[in-house]
């Protein structure tokens, strides 16, 4: 799942629902068959908890409804503290991405004013605005986040299956 919907984010900077859905019910058909109900429920909170976390980031433009989808799809799988977790680990890895693409681009003041002037536009006119327009791929800004999200998934397997 990680894999196609890197492909996808690469290819369309969108990650299709046809790649997510069907993860989805998968988690939830095998946590049911393993545990009924319990199963359910692992399931299920897996799934909304992203959503509940992560809407903001998406009202502000700052994160895409596939990227909230893929990790609702972990977490039907895996569960809920495992999505926590790779959350946590996918945001981090995003964060080192960013700055190895402000370094590489040699744009980190532009970004900088960016900020501040989006910070300024919300307090002047008193309202939270989008911060960027996900169409424009041409301001130097953005990444495909499902690299993060593979990161982080990476780096929080990694520490389960050695700890």
């Amino acid at each position: 799942m990680l894999i196609l919907s890197l492909i996808s984010d690469i290819k369309t900077y969108k990650i299709k629902n046809n790649i997510v859905y069907p993860f989805i019910l998968a988690g939830l058909i095998t946590n049911i068959y393993l545990d009924g109900l319990d199963g359910l429920m692992y399931s299920v909170k897996g799934i909304i908890i992203p959503i509940i976390l992560l809407i903001v980031l998406f009202i502000l433009r700052m994160l895409g409804a596939g990227d909230i989808k893929l990790f609702s799809a972990i977490g039907s799988i895996m569960g809920f503290e495992f999505t926590m977790y790779s959350i946590m680990y996918s945001f981090l890895a995003g964060g080192a991405i960013a700055l190895l693409l402000i370094i590489f681009r040699k744009n980190g003041i532009k970004r900088l004013v960016y900020l501040f002037q989006y910070i300024k536009s919300c307090f002047l006119i008193k309202s939270i605005l989008p911060y960027t327009s996900f169409e424009d791929k041409s301001d130097g800004a953005k990444f495909r986040f499902a690299f993060a999200v593979v990161g982080g998934v990476g780096i929080n397997l990694y520490l389960i299956l050695n700890t």
